[in-house]
């Protein structure tokens, strides 16, 4: 039995008593038409019958004696000219049956217009495949030759509910505003051979969501395709063995594909010095303890950009901002490796750099948001990282506040498709 208090009884209750108010209504404009007609009637019945007794007692006595002193046929012919017309009353407004209006519906926004053009094609990435089987540790992870992969699985009503949240989100910002956005697939699209897949393997190809979730968005968010980038390097080390985010270098390959199709120059990574720390043994491990999984611990990698950076830092919203660096510097082998970028998934964490283009953005992402982050100091002066599952506030305002004109929306397909992280989304801007 529902609550009084559920949104949805509410809801009904409302619409009901809206629908027994316009019924009463509409009674009550019949009951009055049909009452106007009826004492219409009665009027004209009354002078008709008046005129009948004024023709018996008056009219007809006076022909009769006119009958006496002029000629009948002229007579009777002068008495039917005068009384063969009668009046006929015009119709007024009341009598017209009134016209009905439907019950006002609650008022709704009208459908975002969909792209002018559709999204090109996904390259599916070709999987180097030993031949070996794997093991499906639960129902969202299989393991195979030392890896995880997170199982994905969705429908196009979840992603139309993202693009609809990215649409609205978008609208409230204004157009004042460049809006982008990213969904990034997971290391089960790029890393597990069609062969395991067909065997029985529950999981959705993830090009296919991330091309509903574009075609839905509005033609004025761009569309970031970092899908064919990382295809095009599938078998590279682009996602980590025992943990479901994507490496630097992943991150890397999105960061041009952003660069590419927002007319900017990406950062060349072969002239970056790179930092390693070996040992991650992440989530997947974490869930597992799988041994093969710690047989194939991964290494963490980052690289200096050519630019000079610091960072503020709220790791809540009420914690205190403190002035850090854009990487942990004590991070080390272990779960929590990958928390080197940007300190791990902070409510708030604005990078400055020495890039002097005079531009900012703000990304609003899940912690794939992390490893993408720093390439943007190559491109702006300020990046503003808003975790939107930590992060509190209104970022319309914010956006004014610190004068940015650019938003980038990140996220990795399994954040895009849960709907209690889409709504957290959508809560930024309320």
């Amino acid at each position: 039995m529902r609550r009084k208090k559920d949104e949805y009884f509410i809801g009904m209750v409302d619409l009901y008593a809206a629908n027994q108010k316009y019924k009463k209504m509409k009674r009550r404009r019949k009951n009055r038409v049909v009452l106007k007609r009826v004492l219409t009637i009665g009027a004209v019945c009354v002078l008709t019958a008046a005129l009948v007794a004024v023709s018996y007692f008056a009219v007809i006595p006076a022909v009769g004696g006119l009958i006496s002193m002029l000629d009948v046929s002229s007579t009777v012919a002068a008495a039917s000219d005068g009384n063969d017309t009668e009046e006929t009353l015009p119709a007024t407004a009341d009598e017209t049956e009134p016209e009905t209006t439907a019950p006002t519906e609650p008022a709704t926004e009208p459908p975002t217009e969909p792209p002018t053009e559709p999204q090109g094609e996904y390259i599916k990435p070709v999987i180097a495949d030993d031949g070996t089987d794997g093991v499906l540790h639960s129902s969202t992870l299989y393991l195979w030759n030392g890896r995880g992969f997170n199982l994905f699985s969705s429908t196009d009503k979840v992603a139309k509910n993202y693009s609809k949240t990215i649409n609205d989100v978008a609208k409230t910002l204004g157009d004042k505003v460049t809006v982008y956005n990213m969904v990034v697939p997971n290391q089960t699209e790029f890393g597990l051979p069609q062969r395991i897949i067909q065997s029985g393997i529950k999981t959705t190809p993830q090009s296919d969501n991330i091309k509903c979730i574009y075609d839905n968005l509005s033609k004025d968010i761009v569309k970031v395709n970092c899908y064919n980038a990382l295809s095009a390097h599938a078998n590279e080390y682009i996602y980590y063995n025992t943990d479901h985010h994507w490496t630097s270098l992943g991150a890397y390959y999105a960061y041009t594909a952003f660069c590419e199709q927002t007319g900017q120059k990406a950062v060349d990574i072969n002239t970056l010095e790179k930092h390693s720390i070996p040992g991650f043994t992440g989530s997947f491990y974490t869930a597992t303890g799988n041994s093969s999984l710690a047989a194939n611990a991964d290494t963490v990698q980052y690289y200096d950009m050519p630019v000079n950076t610091y960072a503020y830092m709220k790791e809540r919203m009420s914690s205190d901002t403190l002035r850090v660096s854009m990487y942990y510097p004590a991070s080390t082998g272990g779960s929590l490796t990958y928390g080197v970028f940007c300190w791990g998934d902070t409510a708030q964490f604005v990078i400055h750099s020495e890039a002097n283009t005079g531009k900012k953005i703000a990304v609003v992402k899940d912690s794939y948001g992390n490893a993408f982050a720093p390439y943007l100091t190559a491109n702006y002066d300020e990046v503003h990282l808003i975790d939107y599952r930590y992060w509190s506030g209104n970022l319309k305002d914010y956006m004014s506040k610190n004068g940015i004109t650019e938003v980038l929306f990140l996220n990795n397909t399994m954040s895009a498709n849960t709907p209690s992280q889409v709504s957290l989304i959508s809560d930024s801007v309320s």
